[in-house]
């Protein structure tokens, strides 16, 4: 049979022209596609906060005790936090080490990272993203403000997906068949079982096993106007600057952003006593709470007082609740933070001029975010002789010659 040139050809040339219209289409099709899904691992460490936590690495294979700090976390780190125990992940961009969230691990907790991916070309429009399996326990999540781009962080439970879909502060707790899911500020999607409720502001939902989202739940309410400080510092407080010596600065208060968190910033050099802080007024009748439990996040940069101070009340940072009882009288519970401890015995960890419930002051570690939840501070007064009826106001100041601290993520929760 003899093969036709005239057709060879014609064939060919058609073939080419489908391979060069493929090729025109595909090319920039899959350019595209990988400078939109192209990613690279974020950085993510640990650091212990307190107590023995045990991480197990991919590339180990074995528990190991968590001591300082570890770095370069890949997907599949997991992590076992025992009775009384913290630790604090962090999660930064790799492109320019910007910190995107973070989460704190409490006691008795189980968790292994799922995800960690950043788009690795600026022309992508996706999000970064966090996934992380809380299988027992519970932990706090906070997803940074001002980030290059959105920060989708998800914490997946036996029982539910939660998405966290904006700055902001979440708590997320597993019990037995059951998983608890908080909203500080910020906003998350609690979805199970094809189903998903919206969570805003002081809004929380349970999740039980086989069931969907139990709908939006209150009973429990935050008493302190803009604790985040994501509104101006005027909203909701007053400031106030003492000091010893007129000529010398007083410090400063302000709202700045620290490792990706809305946060007060304290700060003051100086040769004399001062000090400066926050307050606002609370008025608030109590009685027929159950619960009273404060909640915030402090960051310690400098302090030159060991401890807080010769009587226990110079702290880098100081929290001061002022309450009444039924009778009238009025009382202070007071509290401070610091990290340069002194092992002579000699400087007090406590006020030494103030009396019950105040109880000792906090050392905790410098240069790191620290997470402090109080104990019901309705037993606590109760325990000091004090009921309180009326809670009258919320101050944080820092106190001492020289002092920088950041706060923020206060909360004072109620439970009638």
């Amino acid at each position: 049979m003899q093969i036709n040139p005239q057709r060879l050809a014609w064939t060919v040339l058609i073939v080419a022209f489908a391979l060069f219209l493929t090729l025109a289409v595909a090319l920039p099709f899959g350019a595209r596609a990988l400078l939109v899904n192209s990613t690279r691992k974020q950085h993510a460490n640990i650091a212990l906060a307190a107590g023995s936590v045990y991480v197990t690495r991919p590339s180990v294979g074995v528990p190991e005790a968590l001591f300082s700090a570890m770095e370069n976390l890949s997907p599949g780190a997991h992590f076992e936090t025992e009775n009384a125990s913290r630790a604090a992940l962090s999660f930064a961009s790799p492109n320019n080490h910007s910190i995107l969230g973070t989460l704190q691990l409490y006691g008795d907790t189980e968790a292994t990272l799922l995800e960690l991916n950043t788009p690795r070309f600026q022309f992508s429009e996706r999000p970064h993203r966090i996934a992380v399996m809380l299988s027992r326990g519970r932990l706090r999540a906070s997803v940074a403000l001002g980030v290059d781009r959105p920060v989708a962080m998800t914490v997946h439970t036996p029982q539910a997906e939660i998405t966290l879909e904006r700055p902001g502060s979440y708590s997320v707790e597993v019990r037995a068949n059951e998983s608890l899911v908080s909203v500080r500020t910020g906003v998350a999607t609690v979805s199970a079982q094809g189903k998903s409720t919206l969570l805003t502001r002081d809004e929380r939902t349970t999740v039980s096993t086989g069931s969907a989202p139990a709908g939006v739940l209150r009973g429990e309410r935050n008493l302190v106007e803009n604790g985040s400080f994501f509104a101006p510092l005027t909203d909701g407080w007053t400031t106030f600057q003492n000091r010893q010596d007129a000529d010398e600065s007083a410090g400063a208060v302000e709202v700045k952003v620290q490792q990706g968190r809305a946060a007060l910033h304290f700060n003051r050099r100086g040769m004399n006593w001062a000090e400066v802080g926050v307050r606002q007024e609370l008025g608030l009748d109590v009685r027929d709470y159950q619960e009273l439990r404060l909640h915030l996040a402090t960051w310690l940069a400098f302090q030159n007082l060991r401890n807080c101070g010769s009587l226990g009340s110079e702290c880098p940072l100081m929290v001061r609740l002022e309450y009444q009882d039924a009778a009238g009288n009025g009382h202070e519970w007071l509290k401070g933070f610091f990290y340069l401890g002194s092992d002579s015995g000699s400087i007090p960890t406590r006020c030494v001029t103030c009396g019950p419930p105040t109880g000792n002051h906090l050392e905790i570690p410098l240069g790191r975010w620290y997470l402090y939840d109080s104990p019901n501070l309705m037993n606590l007064f109760d325990d000091a002789g004090s009921p309180p009826a009326i809670i009258n106001a919320i101050s944080f100041y820092a106190s001492g010659h020289n002092f920088e601290s950041y706060l923020t993520e206060v909360e004072l929760q109620a439970v009638e």
